[in-house]
């Protein structure tokens, strides 16, 4: 199953497809004709592209767009492997890639883009080649030399269904030369809910071609700023249009190119659109050239200091894929974006590239995060740019961050200015298709439930990720900061988060915490249930499957799995039971790693979590944070007790009741803050335990500049081996002379092994390693 199923909305039939979003206006009301005859003796794409191009420029349907077959750059050129959970790895490759398995070119072969200037007719025959630019691309083809390549089945029409065979050319052999009759939505056969699964075909090459056509789609929405965008798939001598927007795809019924009128009415309506109309986001132009070279100078300077080795030159965090913002592959254009405050309506403008975080998924809030470049400011800030959903039980992010201001919420990174993105003619910029399912249109088959998403934007202070804490006192405060805010938030607006994880809880460069992605967060009377990031949800919602509603408690509990997260990759001595499955496993299900989480809450005594840290203070917190925990587990969990077991002890009961209030763990942490400062300030004032160097060299050069009192362990090796001892050098009056030694750099190598084994058993006080001559 490709990362698209689930997500095509069809079949509408093309007229209604083109009156729905490519209504009439103007002169572009009636196409002129058009010959497509020769597409149905084409047998190759190249010739298929070819004789459309040839069609479209012979009888002028689209003169301010530029039809032209596909060529991509090496450096250009690059192929995604995509999975269900929307999580892809990106390759570069100098060759051409093959449509085999799960790789995909980003590149349709036959693509239109906007020509400023009508084309002169020239003599001689025309290139149909160029190189394909993101920057400019408009609209994308793609080309099926057969039928039984057609990833869709087109529902069967109420004749079809009397007379059990097709009656139209959509369903006809390919030039059958079997006109289409126009027929209108009630005219189809009413679904039942197995026909509504049954439009998307079935076969791995199906699959497969749907994966390619999401491919398109979203590098597309990945590289440009588009608010939907128009795709044609070419099957022979038919068609289908296609609508792509975050919620789901728009696919249109089969039809003849040849035969009817859809494909010049489509080609002639979208050469009259205007930008806004084609799909584009308004609010995006293209940046000047020095609008990029200030942007480019800008991420320069703020990567500097975070890429510099380790060492006193180093003094910035570091924000992981920074440097793809600059992108090296020369794919993204940059683009100056036009952002809007809510409340206040004032405009700034903002520079970027390239995202260096984000999901990649074509469907769903399709979150990226960029460094972005202030012009007004001249200035480096984070731009989150997402399409949030539009449901009445969450509000929008920027409005939240609002409210929380207003009650002087801390620890919250409060947006500089953002909110929903508008068109210039005030409209909000959504989606699209689950308007269309709510018609309940008897053409419509899909098999999944489709959301209705905002595009919002919001600008905030460059943050760091939580993982880049530098000791354990610094995570420890920013858990306790989380906490606080939590708190207020519940406390003063009866807010919950909902979406507690590693990548919410965010560090300024001096380390203070902000907890950010208000994004999912609803009032105590707007329930939401199954909300939150899998790895760090409560035990209690994931074994509840989503029937659970999400609690202030789970928001307590999910702090504490990002504390034990980032405890056990940052700080933990490894081990090899290391619990890290409780945070893996989506696989499995959600009802089992929850189940997973509540047995290793019940088994943490069996950790000795204080030996397992380097400090002795932060062990302790972690431990007695899973034993109230799983103390917690046990006052909810009806499973594990039976009808004639004792009722729980008021001990249990009590600490159950404990664990929902914010400042128990408060304190909690509060006390291990203060007996880690206790144990550090007893650090400091005893002598070092070891040198503070370790480096083989320094020893070395210690023990041959120490004095002995006895002989060296080298001389105790040389007794053992029979080897004759060279006396020292003496002066006239037979003391021993200083001999000189050379730096550690000129040691022989051949014997430096051997050597440092010797002597730095003898530093430690440990006995020599090294095996008699004799034993070998």
């Amino acid at each position: 199953m490709s990362l698209s199923d689930e997500r095509f909305v069809g079949a509408i039939p093309p007229e209604l497809f083109l009156d729905q979003f490519m209504k009439p206006f103007g002169d572009c009301a009636s196409p002129p004709a058009v010959d497509f005859s020769k597409l149905a003796s084409a047998r190759t794409v190249q010739a298929i592209s070819e004789a459309l191009i040839r069609a479209s420029e012979k009888h002028k349907i689209c003169p301010a767009l530029r039809l032209f077959i596909t060529k991509v750059k090496k450096r250009n050129l690059e192929v995604q492997s995509s999975g269900r959970d929307g999580r892809r790895k990106d390759h570069e490759n100098g060759a051409k890639p093959t449509l085999s398995g799960d790789k995909v070119e980003l590149c349709p072969p036959l693509a239109g883009r906007r020509q400023i200037k009508p084309r002169r007719a020239a003599k001689a025959r025309r290139n149909f080649t160029e190189y394909y630019d993101f920057a400019t691309a408009d609209l994308g083809f793609v080309i099926l030399c057969s039928l039984d390549e057609d990833p869709f089945c087109d529902p069967k029409t109420a004749l079809e269904s009397d007379n059990g065979s097709p009656s139209c050319a959509t369903h006809a052999p390919a030039g059958a030369g079997v006109p289409v009759p126009r027929h209108a939505p009630g005219e189809l056969s009413n679904p039942t809910s197995e026909e509504r699964c049954s439009f998307e075909r079935d076969t791995p090459d199906a699959a497969a071609m749907r994966s390619r056509l999401e491919a398109y789609a979203g590098a597309s929405f990945a590289r440009q700023h588009r608010s939907f965008l128009f795709q044609i798939v070419i099957i022979g001598d038919q068609a289908r249009f296609l609508r792509w927007d975050r919620s789901g795809c728009i696919v249109s019924s089969r039809f003849s190119v040849i035969h009817t009128p859809y494909l010049a009415a489509f080609l002639w309506r979208f050469n009259h659109m205007d930008s806004q109309q084609r799909g584009w986001d308004l609010t995006a132009t293209l940046a000047t050239r020095l609008e990029a070279k200030l942007f480019e100078d800008a991420v320069r300077s703020f990567l500097g200091p975070a890429k510099a080795p380790m060492g006193p030159s180093r003094t910035g965090r570091e924000i992981p894929n920074a440097d793809e913002t600059l992108d090296s592959t020369n794919t993204y254009p940059t683009w100056k974006i036009r952002v809007t405050h809510e409340d206040t309506r004032e405009s700034t403008d903002l520079v970027v590239r390239r995202p260096f975080a984000g999901h990649r998924a074509m469907f769903g809030r399709a979150t990226r995060a960029y460094l972005a470049f202030d012009l007004a400011s001249s200035r480096l800030v984070f731009l989150k740019d997402t399409w949030r959903v539009n449901d009445s039980r969450i509000c929008p992010e920027f409005r939240t961050y609002q409210d929380l201001r207003s009650r002087d919420v801390p620890f919250i990174p409060y947006p500089m200015y953002g909110g929903d993105v508008q068109h210039p003619d005030g409209s909000v910029q959504e989606t699209v298709g689950p308007s269309l399912a709510a018609e309940g249109s008897a053409w419509f088959r899909s098999a999944a439930t489709l959301q209705h998403h905002v595009h919002h934007r919001l600008v905030q202070e460059i943050a760091y990720r939580l993982d880049s804490v530098r000791d354990e006192r610094e995570l420890m405060q920013a858990i306790h900061d989380a906490l606080i805010a939590l708190d207020r938030a519940h406390s003063e607006l009866g807010l919950i988060h909902r979406d507690i994880s590693a990548l919410n809880i965010m560090l300024t460069s001096d380390g203070k915490c902000m907890l950010s992605d208000w994004d999912h967060a609803g009032m105590l009377d707007q329930r939401a249930r199954g909300v939150g990031t899998f790895q760090f949800m409560s035990a209690r919602l994931l074994i509840s499957d989503s029937v659970e509603i999400n609690e202030h408690v789970d928001d307590l509990e999910s702090l504490f799995w990002v504390l034990f997260y980032i405890s056990l990759i940052r700080f933990a001595t490894p081990w090899d039971d290391m619990p890290l499955d409780v945070f893996h496993g989506s696989g499995s299900g959600g009802v089992a790693a929850g189940k997973n989480k509540r047995n290793h809450l019940y088994s943490s005594g069996i950790y000795k979590f204080r030996f397992r840290f380097q400090s002795e203070a932060f062990g302790t917190l972690i431990a007695d944070l899973s034993k109230a925990w799983a103390d917690y587990q046990l006052t909810i969990d009806t499973t594990s007790f039976h009808a004639d077991d004792p009722p729980l002890a008021p001990e249990h009961l009590r600490k159950g009741e404990l664990a929902k209030e914010p400042s128990f763990w408060i304190e909690k942490i509060a006390s291990a803050l203060r007996q880690y400062d206790a144990e550090k300030a007893d650090a400091a004032a005893r002598p070092p335990r070891y040198p503070p160097n370790f480096d083989p060299y320094t020893l070395l050069a210690q023990a041959r500049l120490r004095p002995q009192d006895g002989p060296s362990a080298y001389d105790t090796a040389g007794e053992r081996t029979g080897a004759k001892r060279k006396a020292p050098p003496t002066d006239k009056d037979g003391d021993a002379l200083a001999v000189p030694h050379p730096p550690p750099e000129a040691a022989d190598p051949p014997r430096r092994s051997k050597r440092l084994k010797i002597l730095q058993g003898r530093v430690h006080g440990e006995p020599s390693r090294s095996r008699r001559v004799g034993d070998r």
